[in-house]
C-alpha cells in the first residue's frame, strides 16, 4: 500500500464557504453551513463520507474513503479538529 501525501496541515472549510453549485451536491447534509467540508484535488469532500481508517492505515491516519477499487483518500486530523493532513491511498 503507498500513500501519496505532502504532510502538509490544511483549514477545514465550513459549508458556508462553499460555492452555491458545490452546497448544492451536498443537499443530504443537516445545517449545511456549520458542516465541515475538505478539498483535495479540485474535489471537495464532506467530512462525514469518511469512514474509519482500516487497519494497516489506522495507525497513522483517521479516515479513508474510496475513489476506486484500487484506490482511495486518506485523512489525518489535527487535535483541535481545525485542520487536516490528506493523501492518495493506492493499493
Amino acid at each position: 500500500m503507498q500513500i501519496i501525501t505532502n504532510n502538509h496541515w490544511r483549514n477545514l472549510e465550513y459549508g458556508y464557504q462553499l460555492s452555491e453549485s458545490e452546497r448544492a451536491e451536498f443537499d443530504y447534509v443537516d445545517d449545511i453551513d456549520s458542516a465541515d467540508f475538505i478539498r483535495y484535488k479540485g474535489h471537495v469532500y464532506y467530512l462525514g463520507e469518511f469512514l474509519h481508517a482500516p487497519e494497516p492505515l489506522a495507525a497513522d491516519w483517521d479516515g479513508y474513503t474510496a475513489d476506486s477499487f484500487f484506490s482511495g483518500v486518506v485523512i489525518k486530523l489535527s487535535r483541535d479538529g481545525e485542520q487536516y493532513k490528506i493523501g492518495l491511498c493506492l493499493c
